[in-house]
């Protein structure tokens, strides 16, 4: 079953949807952020939203419209990056939540596309939990469709405007993606802060200081790679939200 757009329908089709469809998904990604030479700034948002149209093909959620500003203090140096600071972020998406809350929405997906987006969303999806007695739930963009990324990578390393982030755009937007200006780069990491399989054992802040603003190969991508991508990281999600909305609520469980 479909989901359904909420800004495309009247507000008692909205009533309708929120009776039918358990869930609202909010997706949360970069409108404008540095992705080196070769990936256009929009290059988070657009991938979140193709994972979240893909999901409400899917899953009978309420899409909200993505919010195209979040916490990127990494690379705020870098021109066309925004930012805005957390309590800014999180009291936007808080009240989002809220407003949805009213009106009878009890569960929610962060579609999160961030990376340093992760920490506040998840610390807010406790204090939401806690205040409302909703439930709500935050991807990990580190942890989607990671399975079929360690299949189909080449790259020693990566992070960010990388092999697979450049492979998802050549899926999504070819006509954005100068290949013939990808570069392989990596930022400086201090040996110790991640283990075997690269397990994180300490957190280091930083900046993105690479010479392009790329930390990977982003030279290896291929379209076919960020096909297979952009599919595992939708049927992770999709995956979720089948069991996500028929989980009882805390107070119904009780």
């Amino acid at each position: 079953m479909q989901g359904v757009r909420l800004s495309e329908l009247t507000w008692e089709e909205a009533a309708e949807a929120t009776q039918r469809c358990p869930v609202a998904i909010i997706p949360v990604g970069a409108g404008t952020k540095e992705h080196g030479p070769h990936l256009p700034c929009g290059t988070d948002l657009m991938v979140v939203e193709e994972l979240a149209r893909r999901v409400v093909e899917a899953c009978p959620v309420i899409l909200m419209p993505a919010l195209a500003y979040g916490y990127f203090p990494a690379f705020l140096d870098w021109p066309g990056s925004v930012s805005i600071e957390p309590d800014h972020f999180m009291g936007v998406v808080g009240d989002i939540v809220r407003s949805l809350t009213r009106h009878g929405t009890r569960k929610f997906l962060i579609l999160d596309g961030g990376v340093s987006t992760f920490p506040p969303m998840r610390t807010l999806a406790i204090q939401l939990h806690n205040e409302l007695r909703v439930e709500v739930a935050v991807t990990n963009i580190l942890g989607l469709g990671s399975e079929v990324e360690k299949e189909i990578s080449e790259q020693e390393f990566g992070g960010h405007a990388d092999e697979m982030e450049t492979s998802n755009m050549l899926a999504i937007r070819p006509d954005l993606v100068k290949l013939d200006r990808a570069v392989k780069e990596a930022s400086f990491s201090v040996p110790g802060t991640h283990g075997a399989g690269g397990v994180q054992k300490v957190y280091l802040a930083g900046k993105m200081t690479t010479p392009h603003g790329v930390n990977g190969d982003s030279t290896l991508a291929t379209r076919e790679k960020g096909e297979r991508m952009l599919a595992a990281m939708a049927e992770d999600i999709i995956r979720f939200l089948n069991d996500f909305a028929q989980m009882p609520l805390e107070n119904e469980a009780q």
